[in-house]
């Protein structure tokens, strides 16, 4: 249910009110948010899917500071995604990209259900799933068959990431990728 707009701008700003007195819900500490003032020192690159249920420093119980998170609709790679990679890891030396998947994704149904509208095929198109022509899932696709159909989605973009990383030619800089789906019902990553 959509709220109205007042609404929602009221509940960040009350949000934001909470936080910066150090009083937010997300366990960061004030004392933590001026820490982080002598600068970024993540310890991790995170691309992960736009959807708001997966709250990626939560998941990872991981402080200001100490994530680099890239997010897209179905954690597709674009240019500014690669370069916001790129920058993590020349510029803050972070060492382990992990490509974040994620149970029931909306954009992996939407591929595998076809009929996508025009605006939403720039995403869509990216993802691929062996066996299956976007648009052509079986009618009565299960859970199973979208869970295989994540997994092989972060696996394709840990891929190319892969390249990406080995084309920049990057030496002892150039990061771990690896891949992993989170589970919307019991908050576990099950690693690729």
């Amino acid at each position: 249910m959509a709220l109205p707009t007042t609404e929602a701008l009221k509940r960040l700003a009350e949000g934001n009110r909470r936080f910066a007195e150090g009083q937010g819900r997300t366990g960061w500490t004030a004392e933590q948010r001026v820490a982080s003032l002598e600068g970024q020192r993540p310890w991790a690159a995170v691309v992960a899917c736009s959807d708001s249920r997966v709250p990626v420093e939560a998941v990872f119980d991981a402080g200001p500071g100490e994530l680099f998170v890239v997010r897209t609709a179905g954690h597709v790679l674009a240019q500014a995604s690669l370069a916001s990679l790129r920058f993590a890891v020349e510029a803050l030396g972070v060492p382990l990209v992990l490509v974040l998947g994620h149970e029931d994704c909306g954009a992996v149904k939407a591929t595998l259900a076809g009929g996508a509208p025009e605006w939403l095929e720039p995403i869509t198109r990216h993802i691929r799933v062996e066996g299956i022509d976007p648009g052509r899932a079986p009618a009565d696709a299960d859970d199973a068959l979208l869970a295989a159909a994540v997994d092989e989605h972060v696996r394709d973009t840990v891929d190319e990431l892969v390249a990406f990383f080995a084309e920049a030619m990057l030496g002892p800089k150039t990061p771990h990728i690896t891949g992993g789906a989170y589970k919307l019902s019991s908050g576990v990553v099950h690693w690729l």
